[in-house]
């Protein structure tokens, strides 16, 4: 999966974080994110298969 840069932007002086590692560090925290609920999903059906009572 490729990764949104998007286009280089100037730095933000102030935080001295330039704005595509914002955007960088926004679109991994909502990766993490899926990645995460789709591992709860894959535990759930795992336990439920664990415990299936058929």
């Amino acid at each position: 999966m490729p990764v949104p840069f998007g286009e280089p932007e100037p730095s933000d002086a102030l935080l001295s974080k330039s704005v595509s590692s914002t955007r960088l560090r926004a679109w991994l925290t909502t990766r993490l994110r899926q990645l995460a609920s789709a591992q709860r999903i894959q535990d759930a059906r795992a336990l439920r298969n664990e415990f299936s009572i058929e």
